[in-house]
């Protein structure tokens, strides 16, 4: 007898007949287990072994048990077979199996509050387990319902590859009926199937604000930068603001820059101006894609899907949750994973703003399986200098039951040179003495960091064909899939990675105190620092703001 403790009658049903006829096998759920009587079927129970339990868990539930390549790693000096498996724990598990069971009929209440789609949002801190939770969700979708279309979004192309060669190296090779990529892919390719034509952008990346400098000169008064005008364009876009009036209305919070009313009529007009200008060339910025595709006259050939599950779903804009909106058919599931830590859409919306109504869908995960209380706790200090304690968008970690670690290590040096030599040196030095493989470590560089210096000097020390630049090799290692492989990411497209041993450079920048500008860079900080599972090490060219070096260790 197994007892679903998580599972409603018809969902331990629906994986009855998936199994098939099991003479020795019965599933109970907990209400049917709760309705025959608790104390009687628990006298009928004897102790098993941990092995056994383990072994019983990942048979009949291989969805809760996390592989060790992305579970947090432990340093152990005994290479026998004998760790068990790390499993999710109660509220992970429930998590990833909320709403399978997409026949059963949702009560009046709920279907009129979830409108013509239903959908579920994990909260969770960094290292909770969301991503797990995502492609086990996923994993066990497409295996009840072989038939139906399941698809996983991720904000950043990096991210997608490491998982699939995560996921290579656990499973081998994905169901037929599930779809893992970028939004950025993704919707490339729902525009070309809708206007049956290249999707053409600018190449080079000097063409619009080269654009932007020569059309501003008709609203002279404008005082913004090209960058910042540029920002403002991908905003309008991103909400799809479709008028002067309704740009009057929208909200601005968060946006870092202030606009009295005259600048924004003048900010439209620049706007539609850049626009056509565009257009007429046969181009668009890459943020008017999603804003094109929810505006073409009809949406029949769009790819649809039963299931859509976005991970890292803070960094998603409203346009790019309404063109997934589009994608699901009727009655199909959007299931969401964001950490609210790492920051919302770059600015401070709510999921209503974003078109979702979450209300009473969501699950908050505060308990970290990745990273150490004393990684957390200092990034999670660094962040709260800087961010307000708005708890839409901070999310309090529980410390409790986590192990303490080591407090984060600070390394001063003279430049950005120096710094890609001492990181260098140091990964040689911890791979050797520890015998670490290389899968061990993340290296995540900054803007000042001479990143091409960085490469060869890792491929130098390791071998070309051993370091995985993720901004180069974007969609597999630079070897395959099979091989031992050190990750090199940009401080951009980091989240979501994780690293036994994280090697910052070119972070002095996000460093500093500030208002409403400097919550998107203490963000970008948390997010870097809690990539680190066992040991993190940041290395500085520039004096800490006060307080912050006591949360370090320093060293020579």
């Amino acid at each position: 007898m197994v007892l679903l403790w998580a599972c409603s009658e018809d969902e331990a049903l629906a994986l009855a007949r998936q199994l098939g006829e099991q003479p020795m096998l019965r599933l109970l759920s907990r209400e049917r287990f709760l309705e025959r009587g608790a104390p009687g079927l628990a006298a009928l129970q004897r102790p098993i072994a941990a092995e056994e339990a383990d072994a019983l868990r990942t048979r009949f539930f291989p969805e809760s048990a996390i592989p060790l390549a992305v579970a947090r790693r432990r340093f152990r000096r005994d290479n026998a077979a004998s760790l068990p498996g790390l499993f999710l724990d109660a509220q992970q598990e429930w998590a990833s199996k909320l709403d399978l069971d997409v026949d059963t009929a949702l009560p009046e209440e709920q279907a009129q509050t979830a409108h013509d789609f239903a959908v579920r949002l994990v909260n969770g801190v960094a290292g909770s387990g969301k991503t797990l939770i995502a492609l086990s969700r996923a994993l066990l979708l497409a295996w009840l319902y072989p038939r139906e279309r399941v698809l996983i979004l991720i904000h950043n192309t990096p991210i997608v590859a490491d998982i699939r060669e995560r996921l290579h190296r656990a499973r081998g090779s994905l169901p037929a009926n599930l779809e893992i990529t970028t939004y950025a892919s993704w919707a490339h390719r729902q525009w070309r199937r809708l206007y049956r034509m290249p999707l053409s952008m600018p190449a080079d990346p000097a063409h619009l604000p080269t654009l932007v400098r020569k059309l501003r000169a008709r609203w002279p008064e404008l005082k913004l930068s090209e960058a910042q005008l540029i920002e403002e364009f991908d905003f309008l876009n991103e909400m799809l603001v479709a008028s002067a009036p309704e740009y009057m209305d929208t909200s601005r919070a968060g946006r870092g820059f202030a606009l009295r009313a005259k600048e924004r009529f003048e900010v439209w007009e620049l706007f539609e101006a850049v626009t056509a200008a565009l257009r007429d060339e046969g181009l668009r910025m890459w943020s008017a894609v999603a804003t094109e595709i929810c505006r073409a006259p009809e949406h029949a050939m769009l790819e649809r899907y039963e299931h859509i599950l976005v991970d890292e779903a803070q960094f998603f804009a409203p346009s790019w949750f309404h063109t997934v909106k589009l994608a699901l058919r009727a009655q199909g599931r959007l299931f969401l994973c964001a950490d609210p830590n790492q920051g919302f859409m770059k600015s401070r919306l709510s999921w209503r703003n974003a078109g979702l109504d979450v209300t009473g869908r969501t699950k908050k995960l505060r308990r970290s399986y990745r990273t150490t209380q004393a990684i957390l706790h200092t990034a999670g200090t660094l962040l709260a200098r800087t961010v307000q304690a708005d708890p839409e968008h901070y999310l309090e970690p529980d410390f409790a039951g986590m192990e303490a670690g080591a407090a984060p290590i600070l390394l001063r040096v003279a430049s950005p040179q120096d710094a890609v030599d001492r990181a260098v040196n140091e990964i040689v030095a911890l791979a050797e003495r520890h015998a670490l493989p290389l899968s061990s470590f993340l290296v995540i560089y900054g803007g000042d960091t001479p990143k091409l210096l960085l490469y060869k000097r890792l491929c130098r020390a390791f071998g070309m064909r051993r370091v995985w630049w993720l901004n180069k090799d974007k969609k597999t290692p630079p070897d395959g899939y099979g091989p031992d492989y050190l990750r090199l990411a940009n401080l951009e497209t980091a989240t979501g990675l994780e690293g036994a041993v994280v090697f910052l450079l070119g972070m002095d920048n996000l460093l500093f105190e500030g208002g409403e500008e400097r919550e998107a860079d203490a963000r970008k900080l948390y997010m870097a620092m809690t990539r680190a599972s066992h040991r993190l090490v940041m290395l500085s060219t520039g004096e800490l703001p006060p307080g912050a070096e006591a949360l370090f260790r320093l060293a020579a």
